[in-house]
């Protein structure tokens, strides 16, 4: 079933966005409040006040935190996948469909 496109209006930093997803409102939501949430931030802890500037600290950052939770949902995949390679060899007949 395909999505349907929603239009929102959204505040981040003050300023009004008009955007068009297909993603739940709480989602879209709580995607602005985040971004909000480290813009301002990092608008209390730098001296720059250029707001374009704070939304790309902004965006780096986010990304930052993206890129660790995939890191470590790959090393949680690569633990996985070696437990089950562990377990199916302890396995009467190697039946390791079981775990799959």
């Amino acid at each position: 079933m395909e999505k349907s496109m929603k239009a929102y209006q959204l505040e981040i930093f003050g300023d009004n966005y008009s955007l068009v997803s297909d993603e739940s409102e709480e989602h879209v939501i709580s995607a602005a409040q985040l971004v909000d949430k480290y813009m301002k931030e990092i608008a209390d802890k730098v001296t720059i006040k250029n707001q374009q500037r704070i939304a790309v600290l902004a965006a780096v950052r986010i990304a930052s935190i993206l890129l660790y939770k995939e890191a470590t949902l790959e090393e949680q995949r690569r633990y996985i996948d070696n437990m089950i390679e562990v377990i199916s060899k302890e396995l009467p007949n190697n039946d390791a469909s079981m775990l799959t």
